[in-house]
């Protein structure tokens, strides 16, 4: 992808997970407050902040993959001349972009299963959590197929 589109949307991600973990500490702390100090409490906090924290690992986790800070084991990779390494990634990268296909096509059948469920105390569409787990999905399919189109449009390296 294009670099400054990659910068801008590793900040919204970083920014959308810094807002997740503060709006869920700040939830959590003043449940705890009100519960110890006036033995009543946010009897919808527990539910909503872990909806947040949902979100907050979908953010993490597209962020992580475009700054390719996933665990690979790339050992074998490494071993190869140039020629096979760029054919296995390709083939690694396929098998990543299936599985990544059937998050979001398990995520879009679940979504539709639960689109008239809510959350039993903030009535939270439960649907939005797939949504957010598609929309993960959505930006490491991009994030790859933008990858790949680089990997194969540019000169491989030379075998020396």
């Amino acid at each position: 992808m294009h670099e400054a589109v990659t910068t801008s949307i590793k900040r919204v991600l970083g920014l959308c997970m810094a807002l997740s973990l503060s709006v869920m500490a700040v939830l959590v702390f003043l449940n705890v407050v009100l519960r110890y100090l006036f033995d009543s409490g946010i009897t919808w906090s527990e539910e909503m902040s872990r909806y947040v924290f949902v979100f907050m690992i979908f953010f993490g986790a597209a962020l992580a993959f475009i700054e390719k800070q996933h665990l690979a084991a790339d050992l074998l990779s490494e071993l190869l001349p140039p020629w096979l390494r760029r054919l296995f990634v390709t083939l690694c990268s396929l098998l990543m972009l299936l599985a990544l296909g059937l998050m979001i096509d398990g995520s879009w059948q679940l979504m539709w299963i639960n689109q008239n469920s809510k959350g039993p105390a903030t009535g939270f569409p439960l649907w939005a959590l797939y949504a957010g787990c598609i929309a993960m999905a959505g930006v490491m399919t991009a994030y790859l197929l933008a990858e790949l189109l680089r990997q194969w449009r540019s000169r491989p390296a030379r075998e020396e």
